[in-house]
């Protein structure tokens, strides 16, 4: 018996086609050109596609107008009449639109299967995410330390630099963290200090994440130094002017980023 609590996601996406950036193509008009080649009638294709005569022969009059050759071809008199058909021009945009729909279907299909689906969902839910702290790390959790109220949580992020974290011990029961697991590191700029020469220097911080200069900027009061760790991976950090200045660094040198453990937030989606 299928599980009521189960719920079946599928992408699903209508195919558009646009020209000189206005709408020139969906399902719904490629239906109504069918209809027309069906009928031979703008008024009767209108009514089988649910559209009213207005709106179709609107989008009719819009294809046409942005189609390098007529899609349809009014007939006037005779015994029937007139009516409307397509043109060559027009037989051919519909094979050409259902082609391309069926393999854009196949390949939404395809992200769909399980395996797909449970990574795109995660990217999507990773992209989403709106904090306000610049330094967003989304990495593997590598190891949990459990002591009395408190653990140290490591987390291994793509450019294989390791951030740890200081949290209580409830909160990772309340995370559900274990090892293997996905999370985020959080770190605010302001708790992110930058050191250019780790050799004149100790610090008990347990975070040192070595990257280089990518930017600097900075006006009358504060600067703001970019530090591209490697992986994809940037760590930002708001200094006073005055520290840039006497950091003396620059774009492209070699510099740290050192954040004390207990500035981490980890977080889960």
């Amino acid at each position: 018996m299928p599980d009521k609590n189960v719920q079946n996601v599928e992408f699903a996406a209508p195919l558009w086609l646009n020209k000189n950036r206005k709408a020139f193509l969906q399902s719904r008009r490629i239906e109504l050109l069918e209809k027309i080649e069906e009928f031979g009638s703008i008024t009767k294709a209108s009514k089988a596609a649910g559209m009213s005569y207005k709106g179709a022969w609107d989008a009719v009059n819009s294809m046409n107008n942005l189609a390098d050759k007529p899609l349809t071809l009014n007939v006037t008199g005779g015994r029937s009449g007139g009516g409307t058909s397509l043109t060559e021009e027009g037989r051919n945009l519909i094979r050409m639109f259902r082609l391309v729909e069926a393999q854009h279907q196949s390949a939404l299909q395809s992200i769909g299967r399980t395996d797909d689906l449970d990574r795109v969902m995660n990217l999507m839910q990773r992209i989403s995410m709106r904090l306000s702290a610049k330094n967003v790390f989304y990495g593997t959790v590598s190891s949990i330390k459990v002591e009395n109220l408190l653990a140290e949580v490591c987390l291994e992020l793509k450019s294989k630099h390791r951030i740890y974290s200081m949290i209580t011990a409830e909160s990772v029961e309340t995370l559900g963290l274990e090892s293997g697991e996905a999370a985020y590191a959080v770190i605010k700029a302001s708790s992110v200090l930058i050191a250019s020469d780790l050799l004149q220097g100790r610090f008990s911080a347990r975070n040192l994440l070595h990257g280089r200069v990518v930017s600097i900027r900075t006006d009358m009061l504060m600067g703001e130094v970019v530090l591209d760790i490697g992986g994809g991976d940037t760590v930002v950090a708001t200094v006073t002017s005055g520290g840039v200045l006497n950091l003396d660094i620059k774009e492209g040198d070699q510099a740290c980023a050192v954040i004390d453990a207990t500035q981490v937030i980890i977080g889960v989606a």
